[in-house]
């Protein structure tokens, strides 16, 4: 029994010193949720701004690296697009970054379950990160106000006959 004691204590070590399994930190961003070997993102078909294809089936969050290379989309128009925001997908999960002077996140539709289908980090007067599972046949929308102007409206319509979202959009939003 002692001998497994000390192979299961090993082994959790060396997860907390890859740097597995990390959470929110307190007042940060999104950090890696690890543990994935899942295959990454989208590849360079798919041009930047554009809806990738999102595989079938579904997988744990992304890791830091895996958002890195992560692919950067938005189908907004390019001169409403919110200052200082950025989105992007890997696998059928999408990360929406905004920072800048955050006030709140309101009017948050079609998420799911927190903690489970959606991933939150929102630091008054700093930034709000929103990582969420893309699901066929939903919609998501929600605000992400800040003070001063441009606040980011974000919009996501998934039909069920589609093989992809129709839109991920983030826009600017002055309400």
């Amino acid at each position: 029994m002692r001998k497994q004691s000390v192979v299961l204590a090993a082994g959790v070590a060396v997860l907390v010193a890859s740097g597995c399994c990390k959470r929110p930190e307190e007042g940060g961003a999104l950090k890696d949720t690890g543990g994935n070997d899942r295959p990454g993102s989208a590849g360079p078909a798919t041009p930047p701004g554009q809806i990738p294809e999102i595989p079938a089936g579904t997988s744990a969050p992304p890791s830091v690296a895996e958002w890195e290379a992560g692919h950067p989309v938005n189908t907004q128009g390019a001169n409403a697009i919110p200052s200082n925001c950025s989105m992007k997908v890997v696998r059928e999960w999408l990360k929406v970054n905004c920072s800048g002077k955050i006030r709140e996140i309101t009017n948050m539709e079609g998420f799911g379950r927190k903690g489970v289908d959606y991933f939150e980090s929102v630091v008054p007067g700093k930034h709000a990160d929103f990582v969420v599972r893309l699901r066929k046949g939903s919609a998501l929308k929600m605000r992400i106000l800040r003070d001063g102007p441009h606040s980011a409206s974000l919009f996501v319509n998934w039909p069920a006959g589609n093989p992809r979202p129709s839109i991920i959009a983030l826009g600017i939003f002055n309400g």
